[in-house]
């Protein structure tokens, strides 16, 4: 058998057999290639997204994000999830700042928001706020209705029981009610550049003793930067020298004597140096001043400084110290015109106290000065005229009040607060020029509901004349109160 020779056709069909394996080697090497300019583009894509995520503030995105198995032949592995990146298409969003938490540059934000005051001080949220179709700006009406049932020993003729006013000589007991107290407010809430503008006014019915009438408490706007720590206020509001975190709770309208009263027209700047201490700077209407036989006139603001450091301890829970100087002048009966600087310093504090309850507490004031007493509830005159009528002499006092306010449950608690004030006068005043006054107070407080509340009060009060003669008095009180 011989052997046979291939063809000329079957190294044809060779021939023809490498060159489509020649395209397909070509075919591979493009599809290789295009594979890694997809890879390039993937890694920058990676890049830029890791520099956007870095920019928000986010962590880095692990370089290991893509994975390569050969140089040849690269596998791509994508990691990044919606958590760590945002979406290719999605522009980079502004980081705002966050909010300062300070110990409150708002007027809102000076109150005691962890246990309840009286109703003279009180301020409570709305339950519901309502925006104004077509701005930032929500609106907020709230307040409550209060009715009051009141029996005096000495009648006072007043629904509130300011023991400054008692009959040395004693008066016939009269039994009163009172829906005086009841309060509405309308507050406005607007977001602004780095802060907010808030509006606040507010009304009672207490402008007269003997029946309901209204009369303006607060009127306010203010500006408050959360950036940058600061608010400016003008308007009506509780005077600066006003410590409403360590105010007491009674059932009494207006507070224990020696109790700073005034709200007044003012200008204030509120800085917060730190997240625990806020410092208020203020000059207030001079308008609030009285003499004994003398005019007053007014020529320079009152000028007031406080300094508040938030500790929210176990024990201490704030501290304030502040002061007040002002420019007192007046005209005697005779046309001789004369003034007096008048000056106070005052400390309060809130503590807690862990031994008697969770939310227990105790709130101190104490105050000194020189011409000022009408700022303060049972309080003297600010100052009076010599029997010649040529100077004016301040009158000097100090005064002190707090309570102590004990949670007998959630629903029940109870407060024993006491002040008294004590004046230095000259010695040409009259015999029945006032002279110290005492008040002391001693309530149970019930809250059914959310915002409904009764109570029954007992107070005591005396005052003391520069004769020696006195009085006291002695009033019960029943309170309901429902909010809104």
């Amino acid at each position: 058998m011989g052997l046979i020779l291939p063809s000329f056709p079957v190294i044809a069909q060779d021939t023809s057999n490498v060159t489509d394996l020649q395209r397909i080697i070509e075919l591979q090497q493009k599809q290789l290639e295009a594979q890694q300019r997809q890879l390039d583009e993937q890694r920058q894509l990676l890049k830029d997204l890791q520099t956007r995520v870095k920019s928000l503030g986010s962590e880095k995105i692990p370089a290991e994000a893509v994975e390569t198995t050969t140089d040849e032949a690269p596998t791509q592995k994508q990691s990044v999830t919606a958590d760590e990146a945002p979406p290719q298409k999605q522009p980079v969003a502004a980081v705002k700042p966050r909010p300062r938490k300070s110990a409150g540059i708002a007027q809102a934000e000076k109150r005691d928001s962890e246990s309840p005051t009286g109703s003279n001080v009180s301020y409570f949220d709305p339950r519901k706020t309502i925006n104004i179709p077509g701005t930032d700006t929500d609106i907020s009406i709230h307040g409550f209705v209060e009715f009051q049932m009141i029996h005096d020993s000495d009648g006072l003729d007043n629904n509130r029981f300011d023991t400054a006013t008692i009959p040395v000589d004693g008066a016939p007991s009269q039994t009163k009610f009172s829906v005086n107290p009841s309060q509405l407010r309308i507050a406005s809430h607007t977001p602004v550049t780095q802060g907010r503008a808030n509006t606040v006014l507010s009304i009672d019915f207490n402008d007269s003793v003997d029946r309901p009438e209204p009369r303006l408490r607060i009127a306010y706007g203010e500006y408050v930067n959360d950036e940058h720590g600061y608010g400016v206020l003008a308007g009506q509001t509780y005077s600066t020298m006003l410590d409403l975190r360590a105010a007491p709770e009674t059932l009494d309208f207006a507070g224990p004597a020696g109790m700073w009263q005034t709200r007044q027209p003012l200008f204030r700047f509120t800085w917060a140096l730190s997240e625990g201490f806020i410092t208020e700077v203020s000059i207030e209407t001079p308008e609030n001043a009285n003499y004994i036989n003398a005019t007053r006139q007014t020529r320079w603001p009152d000028f007031s400084v406080a300094g508040t450091w938030t500790v929210n301890g176990e024990y201490l829970k704030h501290f304030r110290l502040s002061a007040l100087a002002r420019d007192l002048r007046a005209e005697s009966d005779i046309g001789v015109e004369d003034s007096e600087p008048g000056w106070a310093v005052a400390g309060s504090a809130k503590f807690g106290l862990p031994i008697l309850g969770e939310k227990d507490n105790l709130k101190i004031n104490m105050h000194y000065g020189d011409g000022y007493g009408t700022q303060i509830k049972g309080g003297p005159r600010e100052g009076v005229f010599d029997p010649a009528g040529t100077d004016l002499e301040t009158i000097e006092f100090y005064g002190a009040y707090g309570g102590i306010q004990h949670f007998w449950s959630d629903m029940i608690r109870s407060n024993l607060v006491y002040g008294f004030v004590d004046a230095d006068n000259p010695d040409f005043v009259s015999g029945d020029t006032f002279e110290s006054t005492q008040y002391f107070a001693i309530d149970l407080i019930w809250n059914p509901f959310e915002r409904t509340e009764v109570g029954a009060e007992y107070l005591w009060g005396e005052l003391e004349e520069e004769n020696g003669a006195d009085g006291d008095a002695n009033r019960f009180l029943l309170h309901f109160k429902n909010g809104f």
